[in-house]
């Protein structure tokens, strides 16, 4: 009867290494559906034929695809790697505690979602600050097509910080980006104290 445990955590560290491989695998059908030639390429081919049925699973999620971004593989990953995470956990501990799902869920949630979200947006602003101080007749519309993902962000900025006020692109701009990055902070802070509630808490 002892043994049921240690047999049970060697088959979950074992379905871990497959999720791991298997994420792995997904990863690099990402990249080589990004380096798209003439001719399909024949891993792609067979890749797919291994990931694109979990990943299927995805795409009927509603706001996963759109227009400009696929977010279809990076939920898939986020589930594979919570799955992976809490069978690694019992393959280490022999238990799983609802504290421990929690924290798995947040720190994913995280990782895939808050951190990448962030990230995009912080090179975005960087990027049209550059704009701001680098104008010329091409530059127009590069600064049209930043605006369409983080006009969003800069109007929220102007009517927090700037409430009737006139300002300029350059100060709005480098005002976002502040707000960004003490948010960032911010969330990784708040990230790091409910995990470590949850693990006073070993509920």
């Amino acid at each position: 009867m002892q043994q049921t445990p240690s047999i049970l955590m060697a088959i979950a560290n074992f379905l871990a290494g497959l999720l791991s491989l298997y994420s792995l695998l997904i990863w690099i059908r990402i990249i080589l559906s990004w380096l798209k030639t003439g001719a399909e390429n024949p891993i792609a081919y067979h890749l797919g034929k291994i990931v694109d049925p979990y990943l299927s699973w995805f795409r009927g999620i509603r706001g996963l695809i759109r227009p400009r971004f696929d977010l279809t593989p990076l939920v898939a990953l986020a589930v594979l790697s919570v799955v992976q995470s809490l069978l690694r956990l019992f393959g280490r501990f022999g238990t799983i505690t609802v504290s421990m799902v929690i924290a798995l869920l947040l720190q994913t949630l995280y990782s895939f979602i808050v951190h990448p979200i962030l990230f995009f947006f912080f090179i975005l602003l960087v990027v049209r600050l550059y704009f701001c101080y680098k104008r010329s007749i091409h530059s127009i519309t590069y600064i049209a097509l930043l605006d369409s993902l983080v006009g969003g962000l800069l109007d929220w900025t102007h009517r927090t910080f700037y409430s009737r006020q006139t300002v300029n692109d350059r100060k709005l701009v480098l005002t976002s980006l502040v707000v960004l990055a003490v948010g960032w902070a911010g969330s990784s802070l708040l990230l790091r104290l409910l995990l470590s509630l949850l693990t006073k808490t070993g509920i």
